[in-house]
């Protein structure tokens, strides 16, 4: 027995020693990503002069005053900063009498404060005059900074839960330095939450970040955090947020909340859903007690019957019958839903499991039931989008988001994409004829259409002349090729397309499902302003963590021995304290606490890239920071075995477009050679001159030569990292870099 336990001992330290070897050959090969140092503490400081200029004219002030804020802000000493300004948010939803008085000539005294009004091009004898209104919304965007087409806004929002410990929580707050809010001004109540763009909003699907306490988000999450409908309805009493006012303070969180209608589970629940006019019928994996009891609290019955005559009319036959709708084999009679003779009684409490397995759909019904299998494991829930509003009414977030029929980005029918745009259509019309606290809650709509654009212009051409305060983009982040992402992405924000067929620049612009700081980048790029996604939580419970060069999984042997900082220049709790060999042990003996420590560095990180290019755009560093970013990816996270580049079949075909672009250079060059024979002989004689010229300028060149060849050895280094870079591009991020205008240079 003694032998064996020998035996065992023997090879377990044989082991550990090829495991150590290894960790010093992974080590001797490791390379070090590139520090963003060309971000020089004057640019931080500038910037973050800039955040507290934001936060101590914006934070403090009622939102019906802030127009008047602007106003004024824009004649002071630091008017630079609103440079790039374009118009509030809330401009285009008011009527023409109520933005502009008119005055006659003879109003002497204000005449240099307005502008002449022109009529055919000629100027008349009366003057315009902006009248500053109340603001009446709880969100305002104002357009700040733009460099390229990345763009910086200031984004307030309208606090609802006021916590009196907030400040000196802030002031505590040492290790929070990607985010510049901690600002206090005296003993003023913070009355707004100041959001500068581009941002990243972490998920809390049941009202909280799995494993994050309330201090942990409060420290990291100053911006917006984004819950579900659908699981809050299922989880919670309505009530329970009735008596708290709203989400805000049941959960004490002091910023922004963000929830989603519940379209999105059409794609994750995709097996357990069908499509209605009505609404989304979800074969609940919940028990469905309380989102029944949520349901009948929406008291929607009679509004939707309305809109849904109202929506569907060219549709609907009146059967002579003023309380019977019917439309094909649906039958709506008060409140009552019939199909093929099965009557599911309440809608608004239950549908019954008889309905027909085939998904609804208006034009291609016949297809659509064979794409996919009905699972029918639990009670049947309709979302409609009066009840996907009204449930959001009573949660209580600052926005909200309209019921969208969520296809996947692979879906290849163009009709299913077809019918299921225009659906979404229609029911942003009712989330907006049913949403009642327009002054609370800002209804933001999505733009869907899949991978078409002329689809997505439809939509945009639609959902754009509603003048909501923010829009969305849907339907992508599924699995589609990167080539295709980037189109849509570049073509939604692209300001050279028709009114109408591109988010306008002075509303929020947000993608919806970004996670990966890849995407974020690009993205922003564009001039997007908010993302979301589960992305940095979920990979945190796969015991891997994000990084500079793309992400580091803890769990592989070669970090038994890496006692190093898990990122060097991130200065979260988790890299201040912990070593990658430190988690990698927690790991092995299956310790949940690297759950919390991985999701704690993972959205923090995200965070604090979101801040790093934020300064670069401020700083006009952009090309800098794009290019830095690339090649840490793209080469550093490549080499080190952290970053594995997303479609890299693309890659195929920028080799081809510079093998053919090789050719067409040889060509030229075989043409000039002709050329250079009969150049030669001019310039023989032009050389006798020269030289004797040249002998005289070597003595002074000699001087500067130890000088320039220093800059000259660090230019070549330069050009050689951004050849090696733009080798390891695939071509969808060429084209994404053309779109931006973006050059690379270190």
């Amino acid at each position: 027995m003694s032998e064996e336990n020998d035996a065992t001992l023997i090879k377990k330290r044989k082991n550990e020693k090829i495991n150590e070897e290894q960790h010093n050959t992974t080590n001797n090969n490791y390379e070090e990503p590139l520090v963003y140092d060309f971000l020089t503490k004057e640019d931080h400081e500038n910037y973050n002069n800039f955040v507290r200029f934001c936060k101590d004219n914006f934070a403090y002030v009622d939102m019906k005053d802030i127009n008047r804020v602007i106003h004024e802000l824009r004649k002071g000493p630091n008017k630079d900063y609103f440079s790039n300004y374009i118009s509030s948010s809330d401009d285009s939803d008011m009527d023409d009498n109520e933005k502009i008085e008119y005055m006659d000539d003879d109003d002497d005294k204000n005449k240099s404060k307005v502008d002449c009004i022109y009529d055919n091009d000629k100027p008349c004898n009366r003057y315009k005059k902006k009248k500053i209104k109340d603001y009446r919304k709880n969100l305002k965007l104002i357009n700040i900074k733009k460099n390229k087409r990345a763009r910086i806004n200031l984004i307030v929002i309208k606090k609802k839960y006021l916590n009196d410990d907030n400040n000196n929580n802030n002031n505590n707050n040492n290790h929070n330095i990607y985010n510049s809010n901690n600002f206090c001004s005296g003993e003023r109540v913070q009355k707004n939450t100041i959001i500068l763009s581009p941002f990243f909003m972490p998920v809390g699907t049941k009202c909280c970040i799995k494993g994050l306490t309330l201090e942990d988000v409060n420290d990291i999450c100053d911006y917006i955090i984004l819950s579900n409908t659908y699981h809050l309805s299922n989880i919670y009493d309505m009530s329970i947020f009735e008596y708290n006012k709203d989400i805000n303070n049941l959960i004490k969180f002091p910023n922004a909340m963000l929830t989603d209608s519940g379209g999105f589970q059409m794609v994750s629940l995709s097996k357990r859903i069908k499509i209605l006019e009505e609404g989304i019928l979800f074969n609940n994996i919940y028990n469905s007690e309380v989102i029944k009891k949520n349901i009948k609290a929406c008291n929607v019955g009679d509004v939707v019957k309305k809109t849904y005559e109202s929506v569907c009319s060219d549709m609907h036959n009146d059967n002579n019958n003023d309380n019977v709708v019917v439309r094909d084999n649906v039958v709506v009679r008060d409140n009552v839903v019939v199909r093929d003779n099965v009557v599911a009684h309440d809608i608004f409490d239950e549908i019954n499991k008889n309905v027909c397995d085939e998904t609804y759909n208006n034009t291609n019904e016949e297809n659509s039931c064979k794409t996919k299998k009905y699972v029918d494991m639990g009670e049947d829930i309709l979302l409609s989008p009066e009840i996907s509003i009204r449930l959001q009414n009573f949660i209580g977030s600052d926005i909200i988001m309209a019921l969208d029929d969520v296809r996947s980005s692979l879906e290849e029918d163009k009709n299913k994409i077809e019918e299921a745009t225009h659906r979404t259509n229609r029911w942003l019309k009712r989330c907006i004829d049913i949403h009642k606290k327009k002054e609370e809650q800002s209804l933001f709509g999505i733009v869907q259409g899949g991978l078409h654009i002329d689809l997505r212009n439809i939509s945009m051409d639609y959902i754009l002349r509603q003048k909501l305060n923010g829009y969305a983009v849907g339907g992508l982040c599924g699995g589609e090729k990167k080539k295709k992402f980037i189109e849509i992405i570049h073509h939604c924000s692209n300001e050279k397309n028709k009114k109408y067929n591109y988010l306008p620049t002075n509303k929020c612009r947000y993608i919806m499902g970004i996670g990966y700081i890849v995407d974020i980048i690009f993205c922003s790029l564009f001039g997007y302003d908010m993302y979301d996604c589960v992305y940095p939580s979920r990979t945190a419970r796969f015991n891997t963590a994000v990084s500079f060069d793309g992400t580091i999984k803890l769990k592989q042997a070669k970090y038994k021995y890496d006692f190093s900082r898990l990122e060097n220049n991130c200065k979260c709790y988790v890299c201040l304290k912990y070593t990658k060999a430190a988690l990698h042990y927690l790991i092995s003996k299956r310790n949940t606490i690297t759950n919390v420590l991985l999701t704690l560095h993972n959205i923090y990180f995200t965070l604090y890239m979101c801040h790093l290019m934020r300064v670069a755009i401020f700083s006009n560093k952009l090309n800098q920071f794009i290019t830095t970013f690339l090649y840490n990816h793209f080469v550093v996270g490549v080499k080190n075995g952290n970053y594995k580049i997303p479609c890299a079949d693309d890659k195929k075909m920028n080799d081809e477009k510079k093998m053919n672009d090789d050719k067409m250079m040889n060509d030229e060059k075989n043409i000039n050679d002709e050329k250079n024979i009969n150049d030669d002989k001019m310039m023989n004689d032009e050389k006798n001159i020269n030289d004797e010229k040249k002998m005289n300028d070597d003595k002074m060149m000699k001087s500067d030569k130890k000088h320039e060849q220093g800059s000259e050895n660090l230019n070549m280094k330069s050009k050689n990292m951004i050849e090696e870079l733009k080798k390891n591009l695939p071509q969808w991020a060429i084209q994404a870099l053309e779109y931006a205008d973006i050059e690379l240079m270190f």
